[in-house]
């Protein structure tokens, strides 16, 4: 027979995507299993009400009648299952789109509510819409409560998150656009600059995610032949849009990183944000800081133009190395220049929270 108090320690311990929405994840259990004394928990640990899906491959279907009767659900082996297969559950394709409504636990709890989690998805009808608020209520009601269970099982002390809006967006530069594919400047080995950027970007989310910062990449290349302006409107309600490429020169110039904004439309929080990735990305390699050593920052970008004209509070381009410049490894200096980044915009989040 599984333990509530097994349970919530469990959760507590747990390494999860997104740290701050393990208070939603167990004031969700609380409801759902009131407070671990459904059978549906202490017999198959299953807290969360979960019904079986093949998708959960790290559970087995069960009979078990609820309250609205007889139906097929989760069985867990383990607690530690039953904190990853709610996740696996989360991530099926009825649920896309939740990694970009996961800035509080209650932009996540809400979006799942209409997905589907409860009811079935959002079906327009009124009753449909009372139904999931109804649901939505009750769990959030349930936050302070699971945010206290978790600080007393031991866990880390669930900060303030330090974001405002939604988060962090990173754009891949280059790639696919309205007129085909563009892989960027090409390095000295053969490597595409795209490629870079991809690798850049993933080791950056890595870091935020890591930090249970929201964090979305996106490769859109925009729907009409002002592309790049279409891409920067991308960045509409987040706190940081940031778009990751290498530079690549014909002339002879020194390794170095800079880190750009647009000229005209940019302020003083681009301009912050700029030189504290410049330097970030600079330190890491071991390379020049351009920004810091006289480099102007400000280009009229297009990308930036789109990004400015919405209401993300900043945008900068990041171009971490000179790329026609052999370096020992790009792999690694992409990955290790895409970590820079992700520090130097957490340290801009925590200024200006």
């Amino acid at each position: 027979m599984f333990n509530w108090n097994d349970f919530v320690q469990v959760l507590a311990s747990a390494n999860i995507e997104f740290e701050h929405l393990k208070v939603a994840q167990l004031a969700q259990a609380i409801l759902e299993s009131g407070w671990g004394k459904s059978d549906l928990f202490k017999l198959h640990a299953n807290p969360f009400g979960m019904k079986y899906r093949q998708e959960v491959h790290n559970a087995v279907p069960v009979e078990y009648e609820a309250h609205d009767g007889k139906d097929i659900y989760c069985e867990f082996a383990t607690l530690e299952d039953a904190v990853k297969g709610y996740w696996i559950f989360i991530d099926r394709p009825v649920n896309q789109g939740w990694r970009d409504n996961s800035a509080t636990p209650e932009d996540f709890i809400r979006f799942i509510a209409f997905a589907g989690y409860v009811g079935g998805p959002f079906d327009g009808t009124v009753a449909s819409r009372l139904r999931k608020e109804k649901y939505i209520s009750k769990v959030l009601n349930l936050i302070p409560d699971a945010r206290k269970l978790l600080e007393n099982a031991g866990s880390s002390p669930i900060e303030t998150p330090i974001w405002k809006k939604k988060g962090v967006m990173l754009e891949v530069g280059h790639g696919p656009n309205p007129n085909g594919q563009e892989s960027g400047a090409d390095g000295f080995n053969g490597v595409h600059e795209y490629d870079l950027n991809w690798i850049a970007a993933k080791a950056a989310k890595k870091v935020l995610d890591e930090a249970g910062i929201p964090c979305v990449i996106t490769d859109f290349g925009g729907v009409n032949n002002g592309g790049l302006y279409d891409i920067g409107k991308t960045a509409a309600d987040y706190d940081v849009f940031c778009s990751i490429h290498h530079n690549s020169f014909d002339d002879d110039v020194e390794q170095g990183a800079e880190v750009l904004v647009h000229k005209t439309k940019g302020d003083a929080e681009d301009l912050d944000l700029s030189s504290m990735m410049s330097a970030e990305i600079a330190e890491e390699l071991g390379i020049v800081d351009r920004i810091a050593n006289g480099r102007d920052p400000g280009l009229k970008l297009g990308v930036l133009s789109g990004a400015e004209d919405t209401n993300v509070r900043v945008s900068v381009l990041a171009e971490l190395y000179f790329i026609h410049i052999p370096v020992p490894d790009t792999k690694d200096w992409s990955t290790r220049g895409g970590e820079a980044v992700a520090r130097a915009i957490m340290k801009w989040l925590r200024k200006t929270l």
